[in-house]
């Protein structure tokens, strides 16, 4: 017998439009520092409480709280809004958020325990919209929230590997962050262009180590040519035991380079070893 699809609680969205007919029954304030109201959030106690064991204990625990209306401080009304589209499911637009707002939404997925909202900030992190005139800002905001260690990290790696697919010689960075110099964004520019450096020495050793080891695990070292451009009479590239097909004898490297472990009697060629 197969059963019937539901799918009452996708309709939680709905419930936000007051012509669905369901009405909010809670009110959030959410006040500046000096106390004023800077906006107004409605939601529904229910649903609240669903994804929060801090909302399902402030509003359905023996000391619930019966007000209406909460004030909310700490926070700004773009990111609780982002906080009530994530619980009732709806696509949140980064592009009208700030990178603050994204840190203010990892602040209250700790506050109210809302563990895949807290999953869902770092992966928004690590794609939050770029453009070479807002890195280095967005960067600085990552700097800003360090207290928000794994959110802040992300974000700040996502910055450096975004100028890293723009800036793509020296003078090319040289050139950003002269842009900067006199500004106060100046430290991070720099910082930014450091990490570019750092992940470009990465993604070089990461190349260089690549298939040089050989199944002993010993590293592969490339054979300097001899003045001649022949090698030691002969050799065979032993890629089959990495069940690779190529493994023809060789008279020489003068055209094809060798690569070999110093302690076992292995040899790999250049197109088997960068497999």
């Amino acid at each position: 017998m197969s059963l019937v699809q539901r799918n009452f609680w996708s309709r939680k969205a709905d419930a936000l439009d007051p012509a669905f007919g369901i009405p909010t029954d809670v009110t959030f304030v959410i006040e500046d520092n000096a106390g004023g109201c800077v906006g107004k959030v409605k939601a529904h106690k229910m649903f609240l409480a669903m994804a929060s064991p801090v909302f399902r204990t402030q509003f359905y625990g023996s000391s619930k709280d019966t007000k209406d209306v909460i004030p909310i401080k700490e926070t700004t009304k773009e990111a609780f809004d982002a906080m009530i589209e994530f619980i009732y499911e709806i696509e949140i637009n980064w592009e009208t958020k700030s990178a603050v707002d994204l840190f203010y939404l990892a602040n209250m997925a700790s506050k109210y325990l809302i563990e895949e909202m807290g999953e869902y900030v770092k992966k928004i992190s690590e794609t939050f919209p770029l453009t070479m005139e807002t890195v280095v800002e967005i960067a600085a905001t990552a700097n800003e929230f360090c207290q928000f260690e794994e959110t802040s990290t992300a974000l700040f790696l996502h910055c450096a590997k975004f100028l890293k697919s723009q800036l793509t010689s020296v003078n090319s960075c040289l050139t950003f962050v002269a842009r900067y110099s006199d500004t106060d964004m100046m430290a991070t520019a720099v910082k930014l262009v450091a990490k570019l450096d750092q992940l470009n020495q990465q993604e070089e050793q990461t190349t260089e180590h690549k298939g040089k080891k050989c199944p002993a695990g010993h590293l592969l070292i490339k054979v300097v040519q001899e003045s001649g451009g022949h090698g030691d009479g002969g050799w065979r590239c032993n890629s089959n035991l990495y069940g690779c097909t190529c493994y023809p004898e060789y008279e020489d490297y003068e055209t094809v380079d060798r690569y070999q472990c110093s302690s076992c009697d292995f040899d790999n060629c250049e197109d088997c070893f960068t497999k």
